[in-house]
């Protein structure tokens, strides 16, 4: 046999073998189906679905009270029966200022049920800010929590409202939950009752006056939820999103993504329900699959630890700075044996970050290795994620869900940029909004078109790689500008979170007349160090890691970095220090 044939023989042996590898890291776009036959049918619909597949699972847990998806769906129908008995009707607007609680989401499903459209609110949103959101949506109905209620009731004479659901936190919690609470954050709130303002249990009283089905047939590209945008650019903004929207993002993150949804999984649900990316991957998506989503109502930084090790807790999903906070904690070696899988949203990670999460994962029983998702609310929370494989890559964000198409447009020819060069990230498909409610011009120019398609604008810089997978280089309004050079503020961060002094820190552009923009990184210190030895080391850092243009021109300490009410960093805070 000649040795030429012998060769040639292994060395297609290898091609093949090579080629093999590579399907299995990058081959998920190639497995999607091109036919995705989505739900017919409402949010509601998708969830009475799930209860009889899976009757008897826990669907939401609240601390140690249990509710099966039979109970579940029971209690929905209960709440939907109510609200038809107090005149709402199809197409209504109705409002939803609660935390993460059973009644929220009893009351979510139950809107959806009669076809009418749940309007989320924050509910430590000032009372100026819960009257414009009641306002822009024209809701007559309002469901807040306890703690909201004299907000609520202030604004009652500067809008439409007709009815107030109150409701405590307490109501679903378990007697001695509810007793320690009651104790220790329990606040006492005068309701003046009347017949326009009632508590939870009347208004569930009301269910017995109303005969007949309270269930509205709804078409799946009909307005199912308003969610209101950060407000980083002006006043926040009403999006409408669709049943389609979430019910599509649930089947499509199963397809991409189909090792985080089983049956016996628990979904930590600590993103907030009025928060696209809470309500679409915390609640939505395990009750779509069968899983468990355990509400916290508010992230208390004390309780979770107990909250992942009692309560079994198999899928995190949350911001970066809920996981950078998780390796502060002690754990016993295998207490985080049971989380499965981690995906961060919201906000982008940095590598040195990751790893640090990574490790203290494996070191404390778990095989879960942080993933990214990307969205933003006017995709429905999130339309990208990366799968196990494509999560080890730096700045990888992974792959649009099935329907969806990402498209990189060149920043200065609004054309599409060229494969692996960084440009602004358009999407189009199943999980873009609807539009901006009562703004036509707002909604128009949050979309631009390109070759004859309309993409919405992200707002956020990227690029796709050879793979096709979405890697994400930083907000646009992020971008600094000096001297004509891009400079990308996660790189900076990633480079300063190098020295092991420094605890956190966020790098943003300051104004100046010579060069456009400096960058300011700001630096929260370990405890007990220097900061003048912490510059000392920064500066080494930055001449070996960085170009000369990207160095930092000024590194300030703060005692924290201020957050928004997400937990994010608050950039434009920063940007006015």
């Amino acid at each position: 046999m000649p040795l030429e044939y012998i060769y040639n023989k292994l060395k297609n042996t290898l091609r093949r073998l090579d080629m093999k590898l590579e399907r299995a890291k990058y081959s998920y776009i190639d497995k999607m189906p091109h036919d995705i036959e989505y739900f017919d049918g409402g949010m509601y619909d998708v969830v009475y679905e799930s209860s009889c597949k899976w009757p008897h699972n826990i669907a939401l847990q609240y601390f140690d009270t249990e509710i099966t998806y039979k109970e579940m769906v029971k209690k929905i129908n209960k709440v939907a029966a109510a609200l038809k008995a107090i005149g709402a009707e199809k197409g209504d607007r109705i409002s939803v200022c609660m935390p993460n609680t059973p009644e929220a989401i009893y009351m979510f499903y139950a809107i959806n049920e009669i076809g009418a459209v749940a309007n989320m609110i924050h509910p430590l949103s000032s009372e100026k800010e819960i009257e414009d959101y009641v306002n822009q949506a024209h809701s007559n109905i309002i469901l807040c929590i306890d703690i909201s209620y004299p907000k609520v009731e202030a604004i009652i004479k500067n809008t439409e409202l007709e009815q107030v659901i109150v409701v405590s936190p307490t109501r679903s919690m378990a007697s001695v939950v509810r007793i320690i609470y009651k104790l220790t954050k329990g606040r006492k709130n005068h309701i003046k009752k009347s017949q326009n303002i009632i508590t939870w249990d009347k208004f569930l009283l009301k269910a017995n006056k109303f005969i007949g089905n309270p269930h509205a047939r709804v078409n799946p590209k009909d307005d199912a939820v308003i969610m209101y945008s950060g407000g980083t650019t002006g006043k926040p903004k009403g999006i409408m999103l669709s049943n389609l929207n979430f019910n599509a993002q649930a089947l499509g993150a199963k397809y991409l993504v189909p090792e985080l949804f089983k049956s016996e999984y628990s979904f930590m649900a600590f993103l907030p329900n009025f928060h696209a990316f809470g309500l679409g991957c915390c609640i939505h998506m395990p009750l779509y699959n069968g899983a468990r989503s355990f509400l916290i109502p508010q992230f208390n930084p004390k309780k979770f630890k107990s909250y992942i090790v009692k309560y079994k807790v198999s899928i995190l999903v949350g911001v970066p700075t809920v996981f950078e906070y998780l390796t502060k904690i002690k754990f016993k070696k295998d207490a985080l044996k049971n989380v499965k899988y981690v995906v961060s949203g919201g906000d982008m990670i940095s590598m040195s970050s990751k790893e640090s999460i990574n490790d203290f994962l494996k070191e404390h029983g778990s095989k879960a290795k942080i993933e990214n998702g990307y969205g933003l609310t006017e995709a429905s929370g999130g339309f990208i994620f990366s799968p196990p494989k494509v999560a080890e890559d730096p700045d990888a964000i992974g792959y649009p869900l099935p329907d969806n198409e990402v498209l990189i447009m060149d920043l200065k020819t609004k054309k599409p940029a060229k494969q692996g060069n960084d440009g602004e990230i358009l999407v189009r498909g199943l999980a873009v909004m609807k539009g901006y409610i009562n703004k036509p011009k707002e909604t128009a120019e949050a979309f631009i078109t390109v070759n004859g398609k309309k993409y919405l604008r992200t707002g956020d810089v990227g690029y796709i790689d050879e793979n096709g997978v979405v890697h994400f280089r930083t907000r646009l309004k992020r971008m600094i500008i000096s001297n004509g050079y891009n400079i990308y503020p996660a790189n900076i961060e990633d480079v300063t979170l190098k020295c092991k002094n420094v605890a956190a820190c966020a790098a943003v552009g300051h104004e100046d007349k010579l060069r456009g923009e400096i960058v300011v990184v700001f630096v929260v210190a370990n405890p007990d160090t220097s900061e003048r030895a912490i510059k000392k080391e920064l500066n080494s850092i930055y001449k070996k890691h960085l170009a000369k243009y990207e160095i930092p021109r000024e590194i300030r300490f703060l005692p924290e970095l201020p957050k928004t009410k997400m937990a994010k960093v608050d950039f434009k805070a920063l940007e006015q220090l």
